[in-house]
């Protein structure tokens, strides 16, 4: 069975401009033309397609693009390598989120030896650089006192518990807006908006996994297609 280019808009859910973008990024099997330079798809035209569209679902563009090429080509074990990195990759995320929330949410109850820190002993208590708790204070997320007397900055209890929480979660999936939303709101007695974005990333993660073995199963599906092609 052949198809249109309308057609195949239709099947598919994306415009031309798409398709043809696929096409010309060397991403599906050649596509044959009319004596009136129309294309005419096939049934393994229309799997490339759609595993494409479920690719970029559940991996990051470049990836999917890749995974595709090497299917094209018949390399389906170097294609398997990549994305059995891919799931290593989230697997990882997923541990460093549930450590650094279990670390976070005990943190606040620890006692810190000294009340108040100066910018090169906070430096070194939370194992960051005094630029970068420069630039947090430009952005907003930290707060030091100056004392008028000596010209030092001074960070209080709460900024040093602050400073922490921001230099584990920096490591991890957040950028410092939604980090900025997390301290806002943080405190010894509250600790709901860590739990709330922990939880929320959590449960992004989790579609993140699905979304993925999804597009996997699609593309084994298509692989094997290849094979007969």
């Amino acid at each position: 069975m052949e198809y249109t280019m309308k057609q195949m808009i239709e099947y598919v859910g994306v415009s031309n401009t798409t398709l043809k973008r696929y096409e010309s990024n060397g991403l599906i099997p050649p596509v044959l033309y009319t004596k009136g330079n129309h294309r005419r798809y096939k049934e393994v035209h229309l799997i490339a397609f759609k595993t494409i569209r479920k690719l970029l679902q559940g991996f990051d563009i470049p990836v999917a693009y890749q995974l595709m090429k090497l299917a094209k080509e018949q390399k389906f074990t170097e294609a398997n390598w990549i994305i059995a990195q891919s799931q290593k990759e989230l697997v990882k995320k997923k541990e460093t989120l549930k450590m650094h929330k279990e670390f976070l949410l005990s943190f606040p109850q620890k006692p810190l030896k000294k009340k108040t820190m100066r910018i090169g002993e906070l430096a070194k208590f939370a194992d960051i650089e005094t630029s970068t708790i420069r630039y947090w204070e430009e952005r907003g997320l930290i707060k030091g006192i100056r004392d008028q007397s000596s010209g030092y900055r001074f960070f209080e209890k709460n900024e040093v518990q602050k400073t922490i929480v921001i230099s584990l979660l920096r490591k991890s999936v957040y950028n410092l807006d939604e980090i900025k939303k997390i301290t806002d709101e943080m405190n010894d007695e509250n600790l709901s908006s860590i739990r709330k974005h922990y939880n929320a990333t959590n449960r992004e993660l989790d579609i993140h996994l699905d979304k993925q073995l999804e597009s996997i199963s699609s593309y084994m599906i298509y692989c094997e297609k290849l094979r007969k092609y």
